[in-house]
């Protein structure tokens, strides 16, 4: 995966070079795998697994530097004009177990056009080919904070609404791809009141695609099950930006956020009126469960002690928030975008990895046993 580092300084003040910033990125488990460019054009080939789709963007990224060095970190916010009218674009959410969350916005009268060239630069160094200003859009969301979202041409859905349904047996879709590929029922879908328009959370349709004659553009942004977008991305032998995330994880509370700011970057290009509040259907709440830590454990698993300060620190700037318990033990606060942090001893990793792995002195594990000649 490719990061610029130079886009980090967007979101963190940086106090060190790119070089030495990649070295202590990948000491702290986020690993630069080799550097290509110089000066502002200087590109990072990163390796980041796969329980860590909160670190595959910018954002992600840039918050791990806030924590390693205690900076920090600015939020996106997106700037919105006031809304015009009201939207009529219904969302009906029939699966809510494969999906729990869509977000919707509209946008009348805009131009689709090329992006601007601080846009199409910034995608062109990650090797992302500018296609229009609003497409271009939901790549650069994709990028900067992570979130998959897609753009519909309004005037092209039937009935406007979106439905969320299985697919029925023997309907097709063209993908944007162009390729007409054969549904089963074990098929997700984003409909609209006639047709499929997108298989969720891996592409989107061909025939209400964004092109120079769109004049109404339609936002997404959902929360799809990462068993079922799996399955389908393996089952039609697609591998998209999208399902790569999806498959592992989105983040459930980005969804109106992303919304916005595609919102807003569509809107600073082409024009455009925004029409209405956004539109968003909560099928159902995905919540993380809070985890106990114990502050003895830690200094057990760790071999030292963590101030209660450091501990904090740390685990604030990664966005988790910390409420105190009994004696030395606090509960634990998961934030929306770490699906991978389950147990107690992931939140330890967490606090080794920031603190440095380097800074722990090397013991021998204590052995009460006894060594005996061999025979």
């Amino acid at each position: 995966m490719k990061i610029s580092p130079q886009w980090l300084r967007d979101f963190v003040d940086l106090p060190v070079d790119y070089r030495r910033l990649a070295d202590e990125l990948t000491l702290a488990g986020v690993a630069v795998e080799g550097i290509s460019g110089d000066g502002e054009d200087t590109v990072y080939e990163m390796e980041i697994t796969t329980n860590r789709p909160d670190a595959m963007n910018h954002y992600g990224v840039a918050r791990e530097a806030s924590a390693l060095y205690d900076l920090p970190l600015r939020p996106i916010e997106p700037k919105l004009p006031a809304a015009q009218g009201k939207s009529d674009v219904l969302i009906d959410i029939q699966e809510p177990e494969l999906c729990p969350r869509f977000t919707a916005r509209e946008i009348r009268g805009t131009q689709v056009k090329p992006s601007s060239t601080n846009i199409a630069n910034r995608l062109a160094l990650l090797d992302q080919r500018p296609i229009s200003n609003a497409v271009d859009a939901t790549n650069y969301v994709l990028w900067e904070s992570g979130k998959p979202t897609h753009v519909f041409d309004l005037d092209l859905l039937e009935g406007r609404r979106l439905i969320i349904r299985k697919a029925r047996p023997s309907e097709t879709l063209k993908t944007l791809d162009g390729v007409e590929r054969k549904l089963t029922p074990d098929d997700l879908v984003v409909a609209d009141a006639v047709k499929p328009v997108g298989l969720a959370g891996v592409m989107g349709g061909f025939d209400t695609m964004i092109t120079e004659k769109t004049k109404n553009v339609l936002i997404e942004s959902a929360w799809w099950d990462p068993v079922t977008v799996r399955r389908m991305s393996k089952r039609h032998g697609i591998h998209t930006d999208a399902s790569h995330r999806f498959e592992r994880g989105a983040d459930f509370e980005s969804t109106v956020p992303s919304t916005n700011r595609v919102a807003e970057l569509i809107l600073a290009s082409g024009g455009g009126a925004l029409m209405g509040d956004v539109i968003d259907v909560i099928a159902r709440k995905l919540d993380l469960a809070p985890v106990e830590l114990d502050l003895r454990e830690v200094q057990r698993v760790l071999g030292e002690k963590l101030s209660t300060i450091e501990i904090s620190r740390i685990l604030k700037r990664l966005g988790f928030t910390m409420a105190t318990g009994a004696e030395d033990r606090y509960l634990v606060h998961i934030p929306s975008w770490r699906l991978d942090i389950e147990r107690e001893i992931d939140l330890i990793e967490e606090l080794a990895r920031l603190h440095g792995y380097d800074k722990f002195p090397n013991t021998l594990p204590a052995y009460s046993g006894e060594v005996h000649d061999l025979p």
